[in-house]
């Protein structure tokens, strides 16, 4: 869970109950420890760690399954492996992580290491990822396989730029906006 105005990031069990602390609270910093309004979290298949540290900085930031700071990578910019804004972050099963760089308008993907691989620029300024149990990646209303190729959209105001996405273990869809609209789609 993400607390960006707090500079924290917190895992948490089944029950609510915090099992894990990253950053510390009400403290901003750029360093192994410190975050400066975190955007979003993803676990890779190992269980490391990946926060996407964007509001106020322009990196990702990489632990281990027990919250060991590794190597964090980015900085302002418009180059490969820079960001204007990484916002969001997932893995897939190879430990590629693919981060968006919403204000840059693409999806940067990089190796498990923090090396440049590729980017897709025909993306818009989402803001929104989720990685599905099939190995496809949900950017916004969009559903791409893994080389950023679109294999479908949902179709409604808003869908192109929702702001938070979740799918059910099912396929049901839900885009969240910033307006506070929650939208749902079922698969068919």
């Amino acid at each position: 869970m993400i607390d960006a105005p707090g500079h924290v990031v917190y895992k948490l069990n089944a029950e609510g109950k915090e099992i894990m602390r990253l950053g510390t609270r009400g403290a901003s910093g750029t360093g192994p420890n410190s975050f400066n309004l975190p955007t979003d979290v993803a676990f890779a298949p190992n269980g490391d760690v990946y926060v996407s540290d964007g509001y106020g900085s322009a990196r990702v930031v990489k632990y281990s399954r027990d919250g060991k700071y590794l190597l964090q990578w980015g900085t302002r910019g418009k180059g490969p492996g820079e960001f204007g804004l990484p916002h969001n972050v997932v893995t897939d099963a190879q430990g590629r992580v693919y981060v968006t760089d919403r204000d840059n308008q693409r999806i940067e993907v990089f190796d498990s290491n923090g090396k440049f691989l590729s980017q897709w620029t025909d993306t818009g300024g989402i803001s929104g990822l989720f990685m599905t149990k099939d190995h496809r990646i949900w950017t916004g209303g969009i559903l791409r396989d893994l080389d950023g190729k679109a294999l479908g959209r949902l179709s409604g105001p808003g869908t192109a730029g929702a702001h938070g996405v979740a799918v059910t273990d099912s396929g049901d869809v839900y885009l969240a906006q910033l307006s506070g609209v929650v939208q749902k789609f079922v698969k068919q």
